[in-house]
């Protein structure tokens, strides 16, 4: 019961630093001077994931930080949202 709770907080943890980097690759963007439509943001957040990927990989040669840091914490969220509601059930 209470292992199904820490999970739970983990995943809340982990989702705050999606957000964390979310905001983080629209600040970049948005300093490379690419428009970033704030009403839309959630439906175009793959297409700004997309440019943020092009840009870096143009300028570094590789992808930038942000990317692979939003993509491991959503993952992290993913896993312990369903270990903490499976413990929980």
């Amino acid at each position: 019961m209470i292992t199904g709770k820490i999970f739970l907080g983990i995943g809340i943890l982990s989702a705050g630093f999606s957000i964390f980097y979310m905001m983080q690759i629209v600040n970049y963007l948005s300093c490379k001077g690419i428009k970033i439509n704030w009403f839309l943001l959630r439906l175009k957040w793959f297409t700004y994931m997309l440019k943020y990927r092009e840009l870096t990989i143009i300028e570094t040669g590789s992808i930038g930080p942000y990317h692979k840091a939003y993509i491991i914490s959503v993952l992290c969220t993913l896993v312990m949202f369903i270990t903490g509601a499976v413990l929980l059930s």
